[in-house]
């Protein structure tokens, strides 16, 4: 009775770590522009802004402190979208978290 239990114990793990890894995405990015964000009340920051296009949808991704671009128009990237949280994994394979400042679906969809 334990070899089963601890079997279907561990096919229920393996199954779960399949769903959680393909959670990724394979987007485009469209454009980036450079923009600013609220820091403080009455001072901002400049970050970069990244279009991520997945099927009908463009996200808009950002993070703080980057205010140069790592990514350029063109590159295939793997993108995750939780919440307000998005990671993404870039063309050369390095994986970065973004805040999601923006969503759009295409006009018609």
């Amino acid at each position: 009775m334990r070899k089963i239990a601890s079997a279907l114990l561990i096919t229920l793990l393996l199954s779960c770590l399949v769903v959680a890894a393909d959670t990724f995405q394979t987007g485009k990015v469209v454009k980036w522009e450079n923009s600013t964000y609220q820091v403080k009340k009455n001072k901002v920051g400049q970050w970069v802004v990244y279009y991520i296009q997945i099927d009908a949808t463009t996200y808009e991704v950002a993070r703080k402190k980057e205010n140069k671009p790592k990514m350029q128009p063109g590159d295939t990237v793997q993108l995750e979208v939780k919440g307000n949280k998005a990671t993404v994994i870039n063309a050369q394979g390095h994986k970065e978290q973004y805040q999601l400042v923006g969503q759009a679906q295409a006009p018609g969809q």
